[in-house]
């Protein structure tokens, strides 16, 4: 009976400190190697990887890809000390531009993002009450991650169209 009061009460201090290297070894988001291991956490066997990102509002949010011809955004909060928390991620082909929104900082965000071809530049269009707004143009040769504060609280429509130097669209 001592005997297997001690083996057990070896096998319980044993499973308590994996636990404890687990929980601390977890990846905090302080670095983009430490984001990427989040993004594995979440994802279905999927290798996900970080391409380029933005921060606003103390939020960084990533354009990802993997190896099997997707894409995505992902949003991390900020958890304090530098560290981050995934808190939401989206995935498209990547021959599909990537729109989708946030809400960061107390304001709700338009985020898109288009990895599946070398393009010069983005123009967003907003429809508001049935009436189209005057383009909102990036300059996206650098890839980079566009974040536009939603127009209203109310619906409204986003068109987004990419043109490459050659005059190619993709919507």
């Amino acid at each position: 009976m001592k005997k297997s009061i001690t083996v057990f009460s070896i096998l319980l201090v044993l499973i308590i400190g994996i636990g404890a290297v687990q929980y601390f070894n977890r990846p905090d988001g302080a670095t983009i190697e430490s984001r990427e291991a989040q993004l594995q956490e979440k994802s279905k066997g999927k290798l996900w990887l970080i391409s380029v990102e933005e921060k606003i509002d103390d939020y960084i949010i990533s354009g990802i890809y993997s190896g099997y011809d997707e894409s995505g955004i992902a949003v991390f909060e900020p958890k304090g000390d530098g560290k981050y928390k995934l808190q939401t991620r989206i995935s498209r082909d990547n021959d599909r531009i990537i729109l989708t929104s946030s809400y960061i900082g107390g304001r709700w965000y338009d985020i898109i993002w288009f990895n599946g071809a070398k393009t010069d530049n983005a123009e967003i269009t907003y429809t508001l009450d049935g009436v189209k707004q005057e383009p909102i143009i990036h300059n996206s040769k650098d890839m980079e991650i566009f974040i536009n504060p939603a127009p209203t609280k109310d619906e409204y429509a986003i068109d987004v169209v990419y043109h490459d130097s050659e005059g190619n669209k993709y919507k």
